[in-house]
């Protein structure tokens, strides 16, 4: 069963501002670009995101690796966000995709397929990743990346506003699951890896001034955040602390 609905996708994007692209004053966005450029050098061809709205990673992966952008989005306002991105940066767009990914049938012909906070949205991610793999050439590069849920942002994100952990499978977020996860879908793990170190802009509150605890939270993130602008503590990683698990697999060359 899915955690989330057509209408939470709908609203959250139908005003992102836009464009948008990799941040590099972003603890997080700065964490997962470096990484990605060290794990996948030399790859080309053409990259796939599922739950690709706004673009922000399909722009990176033009500009960085000059692959061709192509994607699924769950809802239309994703979709054409996701468009209006590439046309407002210049950059071509393959095909781009509005629908239910699982009702879409795969085709194998993605050099490397990705998604970033969204197998953790399911009640059966092992499903959810297989189905990626489904539309990976034989060969090719499967990156998945979730949020970090766990440790220190668990009482955070539950002060702040504690819907949102119901909205997120937990056991996504431990390295174990990843490690299993190769056993169990035949995929070669190549790297794992807790990454971003505290990112203050994880944890999300309603909006409104809230209760006293509320109010302390938020300003401990705020200066937080202003701390975090810098490089610095970037590489200082840990299950307690970094905000995001990457994992980066193989698919099998066909036999």
């Amino acid at each position: 069963m899915e955690l989330t609905e057509v209408k939470f996708w709908e609203d959250y994007w139908r005003d992102c501002q836009l464009p948008c692209e990799a941040d590099m004053k972003s603890p997080f966005d700065r964490g997962l670009a470096e990484a990605l450029k060290v794990r996948l050098k030399g790859v080309q061809g053409v990259a796939f995101e599922v739950g690709c709205a706004p673009g922000k990673w399909l722009t990176f992966m033009s500009k960085t690796f000059g692959m061709k952008a192509s994607g699924i989005e769950y809802s239309e306002a994703g979709m054409q966000a996701t468009r209006r991105n590439f046309e407002i940066l210049g950059l071509p767009i393959e095909t781009i995709l509005a629908g239910d990914f699982f009702a879409v049938e795969p085709e194998p012909k993605y050099d490397v397929v990705m998604s970033y906070g969204f197998i953790e949205h399911f009640d059966d991610p092992d499903a959810v990743v297989a189905r990626h793999a489904a539309w990976l050439k034989p060969g090719g590069k499967l990156i998945i990346g979730v949020p970090n849920f766990n440790g220190i942002y668990n009482p955070l994100q539950k002060i702040l506003d504690p819907a949102i952990i119901d909205k997120h499978n937990l056991k996504t977020m431990k390295l174990d699951y990843f490690r299993g996860l190769a056993q169990r879908l035949d995929l070669k793990l190549e790297s794992l890896e807790y990454l971003a170190s505290f990112e203050p802009s994880l944890p999300i509150a309603k909006p409104g001034f809230g209760n006293p605890a509320q109010f302390l939270v938020k300003g401990f993130l705020r200066v937080a955040a202003k701390l975090r602008r810098s490089p610095a503590l970037d590489n200082l990683n840990a299950s307690w602390l970094s905000a995001c698990i990457l994992a980066i697999y193989q698919k099998p060359e066909s036999k």
